[in-house]
């Protein structure tokens, strides 16, 4: 899958929320409809601009959404939200339950799962930052471009594409350096 593309679908169901309620995103609509206009405009320019630099390196895993963008919309503040949000950025199901029995950072049972992905050539599981799947072999995260392995080149592709995120869009949010979580193999 196409991780601009990914990130261009959530940009459009923002846009879409903003003229129309989504049933399944109640409270984000709401938040959303009731925003001022420049902080509105503000975020989808962020957005838009993320998604410029996303698609000059085509990462096999998207990164998290800008962090301005994420506080705006209330994705640090609201957590009693996370299902919305969760179908918002497009997490599957299942992650988003296991998220919600409170798991809320990669854990042993992750770090366990990790032996069983190596493959050759390959360095490291990449997680979009913010995103705690079930199990790292979540098929539907990795079909949805969440989770992948990558290779020496690949990681080393995605350590550039962050630093361009946080040189062209800088940002003060100190538990957010990163837009992926590295599992090093």
């Amino acid at each position: 899958m196409n991780t601009a593309k990914v990130m261009e679908d959530i940009l459009r169901r923002i846009i879409s929320i903003r003229k129309n309620l989504d049933k399944d995103l109640k409270h984000i609509s709401l938040h959303i409809q009731q925003m001022d206009d420049d902080i509105f405009n503000f975020i989808i320019s962020r957005l838009k601009k993320e998604i410029e630099i996303v698609k000059r390196y085509n990462p096999p895993v998207r990164p998290a959404i800008d962090p301005m963008v994420s506080s705006y919309l209330g994705v640090y503040s609201r957590l009693e939200w996370a299902e919305e949000y969760g179908k918002l950025m497009g997490y599957p199901r299942c992650c988003i339950e296991s998220f919600k029995s409170v798991r809320f950072a990669i854990d042993e049972e992750h770090l366990k799962e990790r032996e069983s992905l190596k493959e050759e050539g390959k360095v490291a599981v990449v997680i979009t930052s913010g995103f705690i799947p079930c199990s790292l072999r979540c098929r539907e995260a990795w079909r949805r471009s969440l989770i992948a392995l990558v290779s020496q080149e690949e990681y080393n592709s995605i350590v550039k594409l962050e630093e361009e995120l946080l040189r062209e869009l800088p940002h003060y949010h100190g538990g957010y350096r990163e837009y992926y979580e590295k599992i090093i193999l």
